[in-house]
């Protein structure tokens, strides 16, 4: 049985459920052209086997397979619309309501350091 990476197994239904979606998208993209999975792997860069893994949702693939596959046909820029501004209600509330906390240990003062 293959490995299961733990942010797939964290990934909830609907993040999955979007990545199908959008698998099936690419492959009808795909079918429009009237190109086959070899033919797409190679103007892609990519092997047939991450195509075929891509098409199908899979979400143990790098996001760069899923950017190939849009950039040759024609929609590079469309994760440029991902979290556009305005789209993260909840982030941007919260930004608002609480004061931001820097993440990681706090730095020894100067006078720590060279304490003898």
């Amino acid at each position: 049985m293959p490995r299961m990476s733990k942010s797939y197994t964290v990934m909830s239904d609907a993040a999955l459920g979007s990545l199908v979606s959008l698998g099936r998208r690419l492959k009808e993209a795909r079918l429009r052209r009237n190109w086959t999975q070899g033919q797409t792997a190679h103007k892609a860069g990519l092997s047939e086997s991450s195509v075929k893994k891509v098409e199908a949702g899979s979400a143990r693939i790098t996001i760069g397979a899923y950017l190939s596959l849009l950039d040759i046909f024609g929609l590079p820029t469309v994760f440029d619309r991902v979290i556009a501004a305005g789209d993260d209600a909840i982030g941007e509330a919260l930004g608002r309501s609480a004061t931001r906390q820097r993440a990681g240990k706090p730095r020894q003062s100067a006078k720590d350091e060279w304490e003898i």
